[in-house]
């Protein structure tokens, strides 16, 4: 089966609307439906599944630039504009020059006059100016190679030498009381927690950098263009988005009864995607049925 595209995509509410001369639903109308229900199919079935590669400690501003944090050595050189990181924060680097052989502060560092921590101001260390950017233990959504396209994290694996392991998962609650009553709990990163919609928090705080591989959830592209092929979505995932454009088309010229028809159809096919792609797999073979 071909990739559907935007006009496949219109043509076939058009059809289930009885409006195949769009006198009722206009073409851009139909598009903005279309686009939601490509958003609620991913939603709720997980199927843009996704793997993204990045780093941490990861660019607190968000960005995906090649400006990633390097760690802090002292007598290094470091330019303007560019991230570094020690200890538990990250920094921006205001003026460029050479560090100190003290590194900046940091919780119980008593080696600055300044134990306001984090820095609020910025502050000098060698001939380096730096300001304080954000936490190491965080990696906002905005610096994945998908952005804030990213809708969930399933897992997260963190590559040492030659091994990829999966790292812990803990709910926020138990992970905030059980891995960040210290501070300065630095090591190698052993379990993750999100919080809120746009952050990941590792736990130990990265001690250096390591290269991260998750398994995420992303929202699909917007189909602007008739002719666009929508490559992120297949059989049979495509099946219920035609049925849940036509329940908001329906729902926004209050026909609340056909709109509900065509959400109970949506659920069908939604649950129909479901179990044709989740059968016929055998984990083991080999080993013999009880």
């Amino acid at each position: 089966m071909a990739q559907p595209t935007l006009q496949s995509y219109v043509t076939e509410c058009q059809r289930l609307l009885h409006d195949a001369n769009a006198v009722f639903y206009s073409v851009q109308e139909l598009t903005d439906y279309i686009n939601s229900a490509r958003e609620r199919v991913a939603r709720d079935t997980g199927c843009t599944r996704t793997l993204q590669i990045t780093q941490t400690p990861s660019n607190p501003t968000g960005l995906t630039s090649a400006n990633a944090p390097i760690a802090w050595v002292g007598g290094a050189t470091a330019t303007t504009g560019s991230l570094v990181f020690y200890n538990i924060y990250t920094y921006t680097v205001v003026t460029g020059g050479t560090f100190d052989t003290v590194p900046p502060p940091y919780p119980g560092n008593t080696g600055y006059a300044q134990n306001t921590y984090p820095p609020s101001t910025p502050f000098t260390n060698g001939t380096v100016t730096l300001q304080y950017a954000g936490p190491v233990e965080i990696i906002p959504y905005a610096s994945l190679p998908q952005g804030i396209n990213t809708l969930d994290i399933v897992n997260v694996n963190i590559y040492w030498g030659n091994t990829r392991y999966p790292l812990l998962y803990k709910p926020w609650t138990q992970f905030n009381a059980e891995l960040r009553y210290w501070q300065n709990y630095v090591g190698q990163p052993v379990c993750f927690s999100v919080y809120g919609q746009q952050q990941i928090y590792l736990s130990p705080i990265p001690d250096q950098i390591y290269t991260l591989e998750m398994d995420t959830v992303i929202l699909p592209t917007a189909l602007v263009n008739l002719s666009d092929v929508d490559n992120q979505l297949n059989d049979p995932y495509t099946s219920p988005v035609a049925y849940y454009a036509c329940y908001k088309a329906k729902f926004k010229e209050q026909s609340y009864g056909e709109s509900e028809i065509f959400k109970q159809q949506y659920n069908q096919q939604i649950q129909a995607a479901l179990s044709s792609t989740f059968t016929r797999r055998m984990p083991n073979p080999y080993q013999p049925v009880l």
